[in-house]
């Protein structure tokens, strides 16, 4: 329903399923990611219809993905919130993401 204001397609309304923190909740997929994160994300990368080979061939590329799923899903955000978590916590992003995908039921 228009309730009288303009569409913007850049304000993106949804909030991420699961906090950046939640880590814990899917103890294999967190044992699979911290036992070996290139596997990990390059099956993130996968199941998101991207190259597995750029998560270990460009450093900062598991931003370029948060970036392209927060797309996706109008999730709120920006890039520079995607960068820095992506650099400072590559674990917990990718851990975010994996649960997102299971949340949106695109797991794989």
């Amino acid at each position: 329903p228009n309730d009288g204001r303009k569409f913007n397609p850049w304000d993106f309304e949804n909030p991420w399923s699961h906090g950046l923190c939640n880590c814990t909740e899917q103890c294999d997929e967190t044992c699979y990611g911290l036992w070996c994160f290139p596997c990990f994300t390059c099956h993130l990368a996968w199941r998101m219809n991207e190259s597995c080979w750029m998560t270990c061939c460009i450093p900062g590329y598991l931003a370029v993905l948060r970036t392209k799923m927060r797309t996706a899903f109008r999730i709120r955000g920006s890039y520079l919130s995607d960068f820095c978590a992506a650099e400072c916590c590559p674990c917990c992003t990718a851990f975010q993401m994996a649960s997102e995908l299971r949340f949106r039921r695109l797991a794989g």
